[in-house]
């Protein structure tokens, strides 16, 4: 069967009602529901018991009455690791839980601007400074922000290295530069810190503002976006924020050296630096439109907005074993090539784009390409999302498309996800009509990218979930040239075949943390940010 009927849910829940008194009393039982099994690290399209337990141990390590059966009447019992989402709908209650996201997706006010001029094609005559982290990041990154002469637009979800910090305020004082800056609400303390400092250095010349999330405001949990427009003449975007992971400070092709354990250090990413002056003037004034958005809560009464208040909230850390982290990491090449910058195409001739919004115009040209898809379709992003809600019906259907074309014996899908709850999350694709073979896991990535048929690359900051592609703010650029495709997809095809797994028989284990609760022995806290590659 390629997907779980509602035949098959239906009699598998009726064996999990009349059993829940018994798994109930099992030590550590969280939830079950009905879904594919994990079967020798493959997901097997067999219905089965999905049993989720609040810490997954190997059987020697369980007595025998801690043992949760192996089959309940005819069908296989599975046992998964509950993830952190899991975790937070259990102890909310799930119908509380639902009842809450629902609420705030209806009660969202994000206007378009008239016209929707995000959803115009361009032609840039100048050659693209593609590259790829963390080969390449704030060796690249730096010297663009520095070359900056009079301004610089910014829209940023995490900013928490202090080397960027300082570079930043550097530049802005030392050209006497005119700052536009629009910053996700939810902070941790790295972040704060940094905030304070960038309004105290920086004064008058940041004109910064939080952009608030969730009931009653534009975007349902994050202001995502990763764009930086200088001079209003050219930007950089990216799917990595500017943080410790996403811009690592090391610098693996200008010092070989440091390529040694640089994936260890540095999440995979892929940016784009783009000099074109009608399409930077473009995501600037997206960026000026949220400002603005902001400066009118501000005086509406709304508290954080303005650059300085105190942080709002964030979704809860995580405690995450050690061996774990030090074990994501170990499929990597001890000494791999970094790959070098690019400036493409190499023939100089124009390209055609087509710059992305969510919630603009993301999801109708994401549908468009995978449709279009003629022989392949490479997909690489920190995690894919499924879920029923009935708010998300666009989301569902591009998903449904893409699994559907999965199957189909001329084209080739591959889908490489980030490794947190990797299992979980792809086992519900499978259920849903995904190619269990077209998938494998990888870590650290952060990317949210896409090849197809060697010829059409997209660069973008948008997570594959209803928020991420129906709800958030997050930016992307589709570029149509195979030079600029060929070089992401070399990239994605070296991750397949050298850091990616397609052993999908464990999540790692990841515990919600309450605030100022003390790590357990072996375990450290973790951002639910850098968990998911948010």
């Amino acid at each position: 069967m390629r997907i779980l009927t509602p035949e098959a849910k239906a009699s598998v829940q009726a064996v999990i009602t009349a059993s829940m008194p018994q798994l109930q009393q099992q030590p550590g039982f969280v939830s079950a529901e009905p879904g594919f099994p994990i079967i020798d690290g493959a997901v097997v399209p067999e219905p089965a018991v999905i049993v989720h337990v609040a810490v997954k141990r190997p059987p020697e390590a369980l007595l025998p009455e801690e043992r949760i059966p192996r089959q309940l009447g005819r069908y296989r019992v599975c046992v998964m690791q509950a993830d952190p989402e899991e975790q937070l709908r259990q102890q909310a209650g799930p119908a509380a839980f639902a009842a809450a996201a629902a609420a705030t997706k209806s009660s969202l006010t994000y206007d378009r601007l008239p016209n929707n001029p995000i959803d115009t094609a361009f032609t840039v005559k100048k050659p693209m400074l593609c590259h790829v982290g963390p080969d390449a990041g704030w060796p690249v990154l730096q010297p663009f922000l520095a070359a900056t002469k009079k301004t610089l637009s910014v829209a940023m979800y995490d900013l928490n290295a202090d080397y960027i910090a300082k570079s930043f305020i550097d530049t802005v004082l030392g050209n006497k530069l005119k700052v536009v800056l629009t910053w996700d609400e939810g902070m941790t303390a790295a972040e704060t810190a940094i905030r304070k400092k960038l309004r105290a250095k920086l004064g008058k010349q940041l004109d910064g503002w939080i952009v608030n999330t969730g009931n009653g405001f534009r975007f349902q949990n994050a202001y995502h976006e990763k764009v930086a427009v200088r001079d209003s003449t050219s930007f950089w975007l990216s799917s990595g924020n500017w943080t410790l992971k996403s811009q690592p400070n090391i610098d693996p092709i200008g010092t070989p050296a440091e390529a040694h354990g640089m994936y260890s250090r540095g999440n995979r990413e892929w940016h784009v630096i783009v000099e074109d002056g009608p399409l930077a003037k473009l995501f600037e004034r997206y960026i000026k439109y949220d400002r603005d958005k902001s400066e009118d809560e501000s005086k509406q009464g709304v508290p954080n907005v303005v650059l300085g208040t105190p942080p709002g909230p964030r979704r809860p850390d995580l405690f995450v074993p050690i061996e774990q982290l030090a074990a994501s990491t170990g499929m990597a090449l001890d000494i791999p090539e970094p790959i070098a910058p690019q400036a493409l195409p190499t023939d100089g001739k124009p390209v055609k784009v087509q710059p992305l919004l969510t919630p603009d115009n993301y999801i109708k040209h994401i549908v468009e390409l995978i449709k279009k898809a003629k022989s392949s379709i490479y997909l690489q992003y920190a995690y894919i999302t499924w879920n029923d809600d009935k708010e998300d019906q666009a989301f569902r259907d591009m998903l449904l498309l893409l699994g559907q074309r999965s199957y189909e014996s001329q084209m080739d899908v591959r889908i490489i996800v980030g490794s947190g709850d990797a299992g979980n999350k792809v086992r519900k694709l499978v259920e849903n009509g995904f190619n269990p073979k077209s998938f494998k896991k990888q870590s650290p990535l952060h990317n949210k990218g896409i090849v197809v048929d060697s010829k059409i690359a997209l660069v973008s900051s948008a997570n594959w979930s209803g928020d991420g592609v129906l709800r958030n703010r997050d930016a992307g650029l589709l570029i149509y040239n195979a030079e600029i495709a060929q070089y992401y997809e070399q990239v994605f095809l070296f991750d397949w075949d050298n850091r990616a797994s397609g052993d999908f028989s464990s999540d790692p284990v990841a515990l919600v943390a309450d605030v100022g609760e003390p790590a357990p022995p072996g375990m450290v806290r973790m951002s639910w940010d850098d968990y998911y590659g948010e």
